[in-house]
C-alpha cells in the first residue's frame, strides 16, 4: 500500500500555511514529522484526513484518489486512524469500553482488545472511568484505540505526550511491531533522540514547505560534535582551518565533519579540541536533534530531544 500527497496547498483565508507539499509512504515505514509549534504539523495531518478544506493537491491510496465528496471521505477514513484527542474520551467510560469501540467502528482487533491491554500495561486501571485517569493513562489509551482500530494507516499526532520514559520505549517498541505488520505510520513528536530509534525518515516543515527529509536508511558521515559555545568556536577556527560543512548549532554545539579529513587531520583537530578543556565531545553522525537546530536556529536544550547523549570529556 502507498499514501501519495501531491502538490497539497492549505490555506486559511488568504494565510497559506502548508504549500505544494508532495510526498509518498509506503507499507511498513515510520515517518517522523518535525518542526516548531504552530508550523503546520497537525493542519497536514487533518488536510490528509480532510478534515480541513485544501486549496490544492491530490490524496491518494494505492493510486485510488480521494475528493472531499462524503463517499470519499468516508472511505478514505476506513484506511487511515487519526491518532485521538484526550479531549475526546468519554469521562464516563472505561478505557475497555473505549477501545472496543475503535476495535468496532474499524473492524480492527476486537478479539485482541484483551492482548493490546496487557502489552501496554494497562490492566489495573483499563476498566475503570475515565475521569479516574492521569494524563499518562489517557495518552496510553488514545494508543490503544488506534491499535485496535488496525488501518493500515496510523497517524500519531504528539503520541509521546505526558509519557514517562519507560512509556516512550514501550510505545516506541509496538510503533516498531506495528511497522512489522506493514503498517503505515506517520508521527509529529517532540522526542527528537526518540524518533531516530524507530523512525525511518523525518520530514521537516519550514516555511509551509515540506524543507527537508532526514532518511536514516542514507548512508552517513561522522561528525566531531563539541559543546561550546560561539565564542569557543571562533577560538576554535582561529587555531585550525575546519572543513567545509561545519555548523555551530544554537550557540551550544560544533559540528565539524570528518569525511574529508584523513586520520592524521582528524587527530590534528582531536588534539585541538582536547586543547581547549571545555565542554563534551561525541563522535558520530547527525541525528533529527542536530538537524532541527541547524534548520531552526533553535538551542539543542530548548527542544525536548528525548534523552541525554553519552559524552566524553575534553
Amino acid at each position: 500500500m502507498t499514501l501519495t500527497i501531491t502538490d497539497m496547498t492549505v490555506a486559511y483565508g488568504d494565510r497559506v500555511v502548508l504549500e505544494n507539499i508532495s510526498f509518498t509512504l509506503n507499507e511498513g515505514q515510520i515517518i517522523g514529522l518535525v518542526a516548531p509549534n504552530g508550523t503546520g504539523k497537525t493542519t497536514l495531518f487533518n488536510a490528509i484526513m480532510r478534515f480541513i478544506p485544501v486549496r490544492s493537491g491530490t490524496i491518494e491510496v494505492d493510486g485510488t484518489a480521494y475528493s472531499a465528496k462524503d463517499k470519499d471521505v468516508l472511505a478514505l477514513h476506513k484506511l487511515i486512524t487519526f491518532f485521538p484527542n484526550q479531549a475526546d474520551l468519554h469521562e464516563n467510560f472505561s478505557g475497555t469500553e473505549h477501545i472496543q469501540m475503535y476495535a468496532d467502528m474499524w473492524s480492527g482487533k476486537r478479539d485482541q482488545v484483551q492482548a493490546i491491554i496487557k502489552r501496554l500495561e494497562m490492566e489495573d486501571y483499563v476498566d475503570r472511568k475515565v475521569s479516574t485517569y492521569s494524563l499518562g493513562m489517557r495518552q496510553r489509551l488514545c494508543f490503544a484505540m488506534v491499535v485496535a482500530a488496525d488501518t493500515p494507516i496510523m497517524f500519531m499526532d504528539e503520541v509521546m505526550n505526558g509519557l514517562d520514559p519507560e512509556n516512550v520505549s514501550l510505545v516506541s517498541d509496538i510503533l516498531i511491531d506495528l511497522r512489522r505488520d506493514g503498517k503505515i505510520i506517520m508521527v509529529a513528536s517532540h522526542l527528537l533522540d526518540n524518533l531516530d530509534e524507530y523512525a525511518d525518515k523525518v520530514f521537516f516543515l519550514k516555511d509551509k514547505q515540506l524543507h527537508f527529509v532526514f532518511d536514516h536508511h542514507v548512508d552517513k558521515i561522522d561528525y566531531f560534535k563539541l559543546m561550546c559555545t560561539q565564542k569557543q568556536a571562533e577560538k576554535l577556527e582561529e587555531s585550525i582551518a575546519l572543513p567545509e560543512g561545519t555548523m555551530h548549532l544554537g550557540n551550544s554545539m560544533l559540528c565539524i565533519p570528518l569525511e574529508t579529513l584523513n586520520e592524521k587531520e582528524q587527530l590534528a583537530l582531536y588534539q585541538m579540541i582536547r586543547q581547549m578543556k571545555d565542554g563534551a565531545l561525541t563522535v558520530g553522525p547527525l541525528g533529527t536533534g542536530e538537524y532541527y537546530s541547524h534548520l531552526y536556529g533553535l538551542e539543542l536544550h530548548s527542544y525536548d530531544r528525548g534523552h541525554e547523549h553519552e559524552t566524553e570529556p575534553v
